[in-house]
């Protein structure tokens, strides 16, 4: 596991180091954060997930991600952190409520296989407008070098993105073409397809003027599961600069 990732269950006890103060203070205080990117992500840009480049399932021996698919709700990060200041006798304050995509299920997963992006946590909080705490943003000598080290590998690792975006899309029409075709489904491939087929129709017929076409794209690759960048950013340079190329040709 590198400098960079770190478990959901060291957010805490780092947070407390950082600022030398008890655990229930820590978790207070990152359940406000989390509270905070709610109210600007959730209610104001109305994007439901955290993205999974920021904090997704993993397993007990290793960060990778895991083979299913689950989806982070904001509730059930801040529930977990409200837990962990706040417990109650009858709540496990280590889990943490998802959605698993792969058994369309809700699921308590333990809170110790979560992992999270220190670098895309920064970003995603400085995003909302949010000053990200220290231990997170790695605002120090040694993360500022690793930062220089890692610019001479920026060009291979952009490259590497835009073939994950084009790749996406490409299978996100296959998938697409599947749920309008597939008739012998049971019934989790149909709520699937169907989910699938919801998702397309919002990119083709926005609901509204202001529409968010990168957290469109996003949702139907997670409902699709198919694998591509899940950074709004990201999306937005690369789709950007190809349509601007197409235009001028």
């Amino acid at each position: 596991m590198n400098a960079d990732v770190i478990r959901l269950t060291d957010l805490v006890p780092e947070y407390a180091r950082q600022y030398k103060t008890g655990p229930k203070e820590a978790a207070y205080a990152l359940h406000e954060l989390f509270l905070d990117l709610y109210t600007e992500y959730h209610v104001k840009r109305e994007e439901t997930v955290i993205p999974s480049h920021i904090l997704w399932v993993g397993s007990a021996g290793s960060s990778k991600l895991a083979v299913k698919s689950y989806k982070l709700f904001f509730n059930g990060l801040i529930e977990y952190f409200n837990n962990l200041f706040n417990p109650l006798p009858e709540i496990d304050d280590g889990l943490v409520r998802c959605y698993c995509v792969s058994d369309s299920e809700a699921k308590d997963i333990p809170a110790g296989i979560f992992y999270l992006s220190r670098t895309s946590l920064s970003a995603w909080v400085l995003n909302a407008g949010i000053e990200p705490p220290e231990f997170i943003s790695g605002s120090n000598a040694d993360q500022e070098t690793k930062v220089t080290e890692g610019a001479k590998e920026f060009k291979t690792i952009e490259l590497g993105y835009i073939s994950k975006i084009f790749s996406g899309l490409v299978e996100l029409v296959k998938e697409v073409d599947k749920a309008h075709s597939v008739q012998s489904l049971d019934d989790a491939g149909r709520r699937r397809a169907d989910a699938i087929k919801r998702g397309a129709s919002r990119l083709s017929n926005p609901s509204r003027k202001n529409f968010d076409l990168y957290s469109a794209l996003i949702s139907l690759a997670e409902d699709a599961g198919v694998d591509m960048p899940k950074d709004h950013k990201t999306l937005r340079k690369y789709m950007l600069a190809q349509s601007k190329s197409n235009s001028a040709n």
